[in-house]
């Protein structure tokens, strides 16, 4: 997944949040107040590089601004290609998120 085709989905004030595939043809998304990427035309625009550091600030705006869970945000954003690719090897709980490919890539 990544954040073209993925939104990110989330309440304020607790540990609920969601990559939900977008559209969101089930109305997955329904549950939750806010949400951001490929919801946003903006997002489809964005080469991979700025596409993966507008992940890293949506996630300090959802952990410092609207007070989100910073693991359940982790558990989540691992599922985007994006955010993965910006985190360090010794990252908790990255390895089993990767593609083969992305382990070639960093050698594992």
């Amino acid at each position: 997944m990544n954040t073209k085709n993925s939104m990110l989905c989330w309440n304020n004030n607790s540990d609920e949040v969601k990559i939900i595939q977008c559209p969101d043809c089930n109305n997955l998304s329904k549950g939750y107040r806010n949400s951001t990427l490929a919801c946003f035309s903006k997002y489809h625009k964005l080469k991979k590089e700025d596409a993966k550091k507008y992940v890293f600030i949506e996630a300090i705006h959802l952990i410092i601004r609207d007070n989100v869970n910073p693991i359940a945000l982790h558990n989540e954003l691992l599922k985007l290609e994006e955010y993965r690719d910006g985190c360090s090897d010794d990252m908790p709980f990255l390895i089993e998120h990767l593609t083969d490919d992305e382990k070639n890539e960093r050698l594992l």
